[in-house]
């Protein structure tokens, strides 16, 4: 992968290529499980583009897609029941803004690597990891909320990502 930089994208929602960029990079995360892995679609039901985006990235994934040679299970979660499927990662849907403070909270209670293609949510160090595959390879990762999560990223991936403190 190329260098890595990025600003706050557009308000697109997640493509299939954003998931496989972003599976590749959770092998860089240690304390994510090798092999299946099971992800929340972290939502708000009352939020039509929060919820669009869930159905769209459920639809994405299927019943067990398999993106960069792991195959992945999604389940749609209430923002308020995050965390209750005992995954270690979570997808972070647009037009939470509100909420991200609990979202936070809980990634830091669950030890969840949080990602999003809002790279908002990661600017305001409430999600780990933000990442795009259009036009170009971009992935963000807040210090503070990888800290709070307890996560920690090999050096291998440091050198292709830009932090935000």
């Amino acid at each position: 992968m190329p260098s890595l930089t990025c600003r706050a994208q557009s308000a697109s929602s997640i493509t299939d290529k954003d998931l496989q960029v972003a599976v590749r990079a959770f092998s860089f995360v240690y304390g994510i499980p090798k092999g299946d892995l099971d992800i929340e679609i972290v939502y708000n039901p009352g939020n039509a583009a929060s919820s669009s985006e869930a159905s769209q990235l459920q639809k994405i994934i299927g019943d067990n897609g398999t993106f960069a040679n792991r195959t992945i299970k999604a389940k749609l979660v209430p923002v308020s029941e995050m965390g209750s499927t005992k995954s270690r990662i979570a997808y972070i849907t647009r037009g939470l803004q509100t909420d991200q403070d609990a979202i936070l909270a809980k990634a830091r209670n669950n030890k969840m690597l949080t990602f999003s293609t809002d790279f908002q949510c990661v600017e305001s160090q409430k999600c780990v990891m933000g990442v795009t595959a259009d036009p170009a390879i971009k992935i963000e990762i807040s210090r503070s909320a990888t800290s709070a999560s307890e996560l920690e990223f090999s050096q291998a991936l440091k050198l292709m990502i830009r932090e935000v403190e």
